[in-house]
């Protein structure tokens, strides 16, 4: 889920957390996508291993969805684990920065400083880079703030995550003119595309439904729609839908992701198109 965790029983079988992801590459290296909510949990299976712990932690961006679990995982409390803290540059402020104010002593009793891990910060620009032998490509998206998207290269395997994105849209031909939702028509798109194209798996806002997008444009979210046409022309081999809105029930994804399908099958493609779902286990194959 987007914006806000939504526990309860219309978020069941999709999940209520906020982002994180884990890419999972079988040895000693371990990166973390977004630390929402989900964490949390994340980090209560990671004690269960009984394991030191060594990540790299990258955020999509610093709204407080994609942090707001930071003080709530358990093994950044622990001496002997390394975490990585990888995220955009932003004008003015520090990552340390932002995310030591969310536990200033009026939000949290516990400071970043208190946690006994060790912690590193990188701050990214768009481009190309190397961690822990794996190839991380970045690349700036059409939110507020400052937000990037991840691909990584993993042998001959890529996988894209990109969280928080809106598509960019023709502009109003003056100040008085109505929003212009036309974004198939806008190429600034292209580079999206481009970052995607030929990726194994695509993890992409898909936020609303073309009818919601129309009121809520500048919110810095997809509509379903225009998340399969970058997959469609990129070339994907499997899309997954994420980023649900906190007020789409388990029912109402279920008719968005067939839809989607429609417009796959319409479309004459055979890519595979999935719901993010709490607990969801994708192999890159």
């Amino acid at each position: 889920r987007g914006s806000i965790p939504t526990p309860g029983p219309s978020t069941i079988r999709y999940g209520g957390n906020t982002p994180c992801a884990e890419l999972n590459l079988g040895d000693d290296k371990m990166f973390i996508l977004d630390a929402g909510s989900g964490i949390r949990e994340f980090g209560n299976y990671l004690l269960g291993t009984g394991k030191p712990v060594k990540a790299h932690v990258f955020l999509s961006h610093l709204h407080w969805d994609h942090i707001q679990g930071i003080p709530f995982f358990t093994p950044a409390y622990i001496p002997g684990n390394e975490f990585t803290f990888c995220a955009a540059k932003d004008e003015g402020r520090t990552l340390v920065d932002v995310l030591s104010e969310q536990m200033n002593p009026v939000n949290f009793p516990v400071s970043l400083k208190d946690m006994a891990s060790s912690f590193d910060f990188q701050e990214l620009d768009e481009g190309k880079y190397e961690i822990e032998g794996i190839s991380v490509e970045t690349f700036f998206l059409n939110h507020p703030g400052s937000a990037l998207g991840y691909k990584f290269q993993v042998g001959e395997t890529s996988f894209v995550y990109i969280s928080d994105n809106e598509p960019r849209m023709i502009a109003p031909e003056g100040p008085d003119s109505p929003v212009n939702t036309d974004w198939e028509n806008n190429h600034e798109n292209d580079r999206l595309i481009q970052f995607c194209s030929d990726c194994d798996i695509l993890i992409h806002d898909a936020q609303y439904t073309p009818q919601e997008f129309e009121k809520k444009v500048t919110w810095g979210h997809s509509p379903f729609d225009f998340t399969v046409h970058v997959a469609l022309k990129g070339n994907v081999k499997t899309l997954v839908l994420f980023h649900h809105d906190p007020v789409h029930s388990d029912d109402f994804l279920d008719q968005m992701l067939e839809d989607s399908r429609k417009l796959v099958w319409n479309a004459g493609s055979s890519m595979n198109v999935l719901a993010a779902r709490e607990g969801q286990v994708i192999e890159l194959v």
